[in-house]
């Protein structure tokens, strides 16, 4: 499982005034499971890797909240 890429998914949340819980907050309504904050957070700070599938929704609530995050930067190098 990939990790994200924590530089960029950190600069999105700076640059849109964004929490971890906001992004969670967002991402269990937009997809089809729940994304506990906590999760999330591990993710975000590099420590978790993440299900592809779960990488797509944070894809489409950057998108739908912002410029977007596509897929291939939302992945860290090497994952």
């Amino acid at each position: 499982m990939p990790k994200l890429n924590r530089d960029r998914i950190r600069e999105w949340l700076e640059e849109h005034n964004w929490s971890v819980a906001r992004l969670a907050a967002e991402c269990s309504a937009l997809g089809e499971d729940s994304f506990p904050e906590g999760t999330l957070r591990n993710a975000v700070n590099g420590i978790d890797p993440m299900r592809p599938g779960r990488i797509r929704v944070i894809c489409k609530v950057t998108a739908k909240y912002g410029d977007g995050i596509p897929y291939a930067q939302l992945v860290a190098d090497g994952s």
